[in-house]
């Protein structure tokens, strides 16, 4: 799997050079001066074709856009979605087509603060509880939820430790993946109140 380090963004050349203009992009989403409207006239213009630098693997959160967080223009960015970002089939051969089919070279698995699918698994592991309804999930994110609840104190919110164990987790799980072999795969975290996006350093 190729770290989120500096060797390995030198080794990853053009995907580092992806990461740092979304990273920009971002900036710009915060400032409140992004350069893309993503009007009707843009969408016409990208309607023949399209060119992705990168994708971006999110929950599925109504308050995380990510072409919005990264100031990206149609056509710059391919979006996957899943609610705490678990890495499911279609949510991997999506990535894997993207790669593949689409040349794209970098990957960003993006959390995302407050996560309502990290809570579920949180109250499910306090409770010892299973329902239907999330059942999957909460099965996905026991190990991540399990393990915050364990290292954090009494008192202490599980959900910041739950939410980075999953994206790191997600990290490695795309990375052992033969078909994602060469992409720059980062972690990060979206704050819901700043807009600000964090990478994630590998452990």
């Amino acid at each position: 799997m190729p770290e989120l380090t500096a060797s390995s963004l030198m080794e990853h050349h053009e995907a580092a050079k992806t990461l740092v203009a979304l990273l920009e992009g971002n900036g710009r989403f915060v400032a409140g001066e992004p350069r893309f409207k993503r009007d009707i006239t843009s969408a016409r213009q990208h309607a023949l074709g399209q060119k992705p630098t990168a994708a971006v693997f999110t929950c599925i959160d109504s308050r995380v856009t990510a072409e919005s967080v990264f100031d990206c223009d149609f056509g710059q960015l391919l979006v996957v979605r899943t609610a705490g970002h678990v890495p499911d089939r279609a949510a991997v051969g999506s990535l894997e087509f993207a790669a593949a089919e689409l040349g794209v070279s970098l990957v960003i698995v993006l959390g995302h603060e407050r996560c309502g699918a990290i809570n579920a698994a949180l109250h499910a592991v306090e409770d010892d509880t299973h329902d239907p309804r999330t059942d999957y999930l909460v099965e996905q994110l026991w190990q991540p939820a399990s393990q915050a609840l364990a290292e954090t104190a009494d008192g202490e919110d599980a959900a910041p430790k739950a939410l980075r164990l999953q994206v790191r987790r997600t990290v490695a799980d795309l990375g052992r993946r033969e078909n994602l072999e060469g992409v720059l795969i980062a972690g990060a975290v979206y704050d819901l109140d700043t807009g600000r996006v964090t990478l994630i350093e590998e452990n």
